[in-house]
């Protein structure tokens, strides 16, 4: 009956696979509500003032189009290793930076651990 709203992919710099539940997008389950929201608040606030509340929707939309955006980018970084695409279209250093900065960070980070693995059995060799 339902669509499953979870993309697979993997990540671009670590290839581990993780799962997206966002899309940058608003659906029409949004527009919908959106729309609910602003016929309510104006039915509500119209006695004080009038049809300016009609204008909400456009406040409705901002709020739903900027906490839909931050969760989608909240999700698209990589939790590995670090990596934020959308920082990598933007500006390949500052991607890297970002990348150095949350192995340092985070030391038992699964990658680090399995780079240790990977340089240690290359040495016993």
């Amino acid at each position: 009956m339902f669509q499953s709203n979870v993309r697979e992919c993997y990540c671009a710099l670590c290839r581990t696979p993780k799962k997206m539940t966002f899309t940058r997008h608003l659906s029409l389950i949004h527009y919908l509500q959106i729309t609910l929201l602003t016929v309510v608040s104006t039915w509500l606030l119209f006695p004080l003032l009038e049809w300016k509340t009609a204008g909400s929707f456009f406040l409705y939309w901002a709020g739903f189009e900027l906490t839909r955006k931050l969760l989608y980018r909240r999700e698209l970084k990589c939790k590995v290793c670090g990596f934020d695409p959308t920082w990598y279209r933007r500006d390949v250093r500052v991607a890297r930076k970002q990348v150095e900065t949350f192995l340092k960070e985070n030391p038992d980070s699964p990658l680090l651990r399995a780079k240790k693995t990977q340089t240690s059995s290359e040495m016993t060799h």
